[in-house]
């Protein structure tokens, strides 16, 4: 008789066998590849098997799976990898060694942190498999092999007692980053003890969010218009609800942003988009300059050196005009300090919000290359 893994208590659960199943599909793929599965495997998995994704998914919650939209109106994308939490491994079978691995990370970073003397401002102390001695106790020698350490970080990557981390895939090498934000978990030994430390440093307002289950709601897009003749005021929440945009990124920004961005370095991938602006900016116009100087030089009157705008008429003047303030603020809000301040954490919505400023950018600067390129054509 097969017994199902389930959680300790107090930790999130799945609440049906679908669920289960799901995410046993998604821990069986990784143990096998050490590769999270793309939301393409994981949904023809489970259609073999007589499943279908968004009813089993709805059984489970953000807590114990990433890579789902909490509103399941809209899919994950083909390529779109799936991952557990550590709340998702623990109700998977086999996941008990990469569990334990993962709290002595946990405990490991915690009691090297408050000694880290860094040797740049702002430098943050990071992991690595040298670093697990005898704080990983009680972790049996069998345990630390690379396979399942590299499990455990990827248990990690995406937790909040991290800062994400990199790796080398080939040699299963890892690096964890993490700050002052380890220290309510230096003693952790148990699981269930790790998870209710997270939810006391998430927040309610969090918790309450990643513990809800994934729901299907209408497309808002697909919705008919309401049948009424008089304006009916809409609350806050429903509006919010009601507007959902999806774009992809210029290919420029996604080169330097997405791999940051997909191990939860927000911040780093923000101040690289805007990096990839400026020198995109600087080579257009041929000039050794930086920042706001550099967008004054190039977009500046009384005649802009490079093309960014798109009207023609009476409006060309007040466009030149807005395209130079939105480039000179970009330099100066929101990548100056990035380069030149101390590191801080930028949330991970804001952090898309801001790489699609930056993809409109770097939209605007192809206007300039296709004026070239049709310049130099000829007749």
């Amino acid at each position: 008789m097969n017994v199902r893994t389930i959680a300790p208590e107090g930790m999130p659960r799945p609440t049906g066998e679908d669920g289960h199943t799901l995410l046993d599909v998604v821990w069986q793929h990784f143990s096998a590849s050490l590769r999270w599965p793309t939301f393409d495997y994981v949904d023809r998995k489970l259609y073999a098997s007589g499943l279908k994704f968004e009813e089993a998914v709805q059984q489970l919650c953000p807590a114990l799976l990433r890579g789902v939209d909490a509103d399941l109106w809209r899919l994950p994308q083909a390529t779109t990898e799936l991952s557990l939490t550590v709340a998702g491994a623990a109700n998977c079978a086999g996941t008990g060694p990469a569990t334990r691995v993962f709290l002595a990370m946990v405990r490991t970073a915690a009691s090297i942190e408050p000694h880290y003397q860094p040797e740049e401002p702002g430098a943050l102390p990071d992991l690595r498999l040298v670093d697990l001695g005898p704080v990983a106790a009680p972790v049996d020698v069998v345990a630390l092999n690379k396979k399942v350490t590299f499990a455990a970080f990827a248990l990690g990557l995406h937790e909040p007692c991290f800062r994400g981390g990199s790796h080398n895939h080939e040699d299963l090498d890892w690096t964890l980053r993490y700050d002052r934000d380890i220290r309510p978990f230096a003693d952790v030994a148990q699981v269930d003890e790790y998870w209710r430390i997270r939810e006391q440093v998430l927040g309610p307002a969090r918790v309450e969010s990643d513990n809800t289950p994934f729901r299907k709601t209408p497309d808002p897009l697909l919705a008919p218009a309401p049948k009424t003749t008089a304006a009916v005021p809409i609350a806050k929440s429903e509006s919010a609800k009601a507007m959902r945009v999806t774009c992809t990124l210029h290919s420029l920004i996604a080169d330097v942003a997405a791999e940051r961005f997909n191990v939860g370095l927000y911040y780093d991938a923000v101040r690289s988009a805007f990096q990839a602006v400026e020198h995109r900016v600087a080579t257009l116009v041929g000039v050794n300059e930086v920042g706001e100087r550099l967008m004054g030089i190039a977009l500046g009157k009384p005649a802009p050196q490079i093309t960014v705008t798109r009207s023609t008429g009476s409006s060309l003047e007040s466009e030149q005009n807005g395209m130079q303030f939105l480039f000179k603020g970009a330099m100066g809000a929101l990548r100056n300090p990035r380069m030149h301040g101390p590191d801080e954490k930028d949330a991970r919505d804001e952090a898309e919000e801001m790489l699609v400023f930056a993809s409109f950018l770097m939209r605007r600067l192809d206007i300039e290359d296709e004026r070239r390129k049709a310049a130099t054509s000829g007749p």
